[in-house]
């Protein structure tokens, strides 16, 4: 319960504290980069209606913008935006209803919690400082953390599917979700996953053109970001012995992390807490894997603390879950640190979960193939049997 009142009270609070007095110094004494105006990504999507309105396409030139920013969102943003008739004026309340959407998802992995301490660990990583600059910016990834939140927990396989896609619509990178969904369980057991899964990599082939846009709309930060991308804009500040250092210390870290990575049974995969270390674990590989992305996106990460807090309590996998949980609040938080201090611990962290997460992903899907295998190679025996009987 004390954990549940801090992350309701402090984020609340600090939005009251912010939005009746400063709202940039309010955000940097929390040490929390801050812009006006207030919830400035869902100000882009305002700033990029009154471009189209002007004849203009945002996510090429959206001078509407006092950043002048290409959105880098999906046009259907601006669509839904122009049609509900949101303005400036109005992105307070829903950025508000984008924390209380967010904050009821934690809410309920705390409620879940079978341990006191893994409550308060839960509420520490959801108000860390990568969570509340996505309540400062009022960015869209919170509203995609509530759907695909929303699609984990729902027990009809229809609905799941249908959450996922319609995310995937409003974003691109949702579709790493619909094919974790697809792999997670037989082909024969999972066709409404696969379809779903199809439909929106169809989608976005089929948008190719839109999909390149909003990738330039996103230029590569090699602060306050995390991927390959952003790695690799780092790299080139480094000098040749700290370059091969630094591939040296991710070999090192790929290895150990697939030589020590949990061997799950499958009901453990299954369970609530698997599915959603699953879904949202293969988010953040394909969201660091595609390039670079703002800390906000840590976001992805919570989801997936319940069942590291399950291996810490066990004696095989309890190293591995201790390290998993640090790396999260470290990545989360590395920021806090400064520029050129928070930098290394951040890449140190978000490549160290990288490397955890990808391997159990990789196995579920080398199970997959291989059941979708023997699925297809068993009417082949049975036909053959059958000649032979009649032969």
């Amino acid at each position: 319960m004390i954990a549940l009142a801090c992350l309701w009270l402090a984020p609340l609070l600090i939005l009251y504290t912010a939005l009746v007095s400063d709202w940039v110094s309010t955000w940097e004494t929390l040490a929390v980069p801050s812009m006006r105006p207030p919830f400035m990504d869902l100000c882009a999507i305002t700033n990029g209606v009154k471009t189209r309105q002007m004849g203009s396409d945002p996510l090429i030139n959206n001078p509407s913008d006092p950043y002048h920013r290409p959105l880098p969102y999906p046009r259907i943003w601006v669509q839904a935006f122009s049609w509900l008739g949101i303005r400036e004026s109005q992105t307070r309340y829903l950025g508000i209803a984008f924390c209380v959407l967010y904050l009821s998802c934690v809410s309920w992995l705390i409620l879940q919690c079978r341990s006191s301490l893994g409550a308060i660990v839960l509420a520490i990583a959801s108000l860390s400082l990568a969570p509340l600059l996505a309540i400062e910016r009022g960015n869209i990834d919170l509203f995609i953390f509530f759907l695909l939140f929303t699609g984990c927990v729902a027990s009809n396989r229809f609905l799941r599917s249908g959450v996922f896609f319609v995310a995937t619509v409003l974003k691109i990178y949702p579709i790493a979700a619909q094919m974790v969904d697809a792999i997670r369980r037989p082909l024969k057991e999972n066709r409404v996953a696969i379809a779903a899964a199809l439909a929106g990599a169809a989608m976005w082939s089929w948008k190719w053109q839109e999909f390149s846009a909003v990738r330039q709309a996103a230029p590569v930060s090699t602060f306050l970001a995390f991927g390959t991308l952003t790695l690799k804009a780092q790299s080139e500040y480094l000098s040749g012995g700290l370059l091969a250092c630094a591939l040296a210390a991710c070999g090192v870290i790929l290895g150990l992390a697939w030589v020590s990575r949990p061997d799950f049974e499958k009901t453990v995969l299954n369970s609530r807490f698997g599915e959603l270390f699953l879904i949202f674990g293969g988010i953040y590989v394909f969201t660091f894997a595609a390039g670079s992305n703002y800390n906000y996106r840590l976001i992805f990460l919570i989801p997936t603390l319940p069942l590291a807090f399950e291996l810490v309590r066990s004696t095989k996998y309890r190293l591995w879950g201790i390290i998993y949980v640090a790396a999260v609040l470290a990545a989360e938080n590395a920021v806090a640190l400064g520029i050129y201090q928070g930098i290394p611990l951040e890449d140190f962290a978000t490549f160290t979960l990288f490397a955890m997460i990808l391997p159990i992903l990789l196995k579920q899907a080398k199970e997959f193939l291989l059941g979708s295998a023997a699925l297809f190679q068993a009417p082949a025996s049975i036909a053959a049997s059958h000649d032979k009987v009649a032969g």
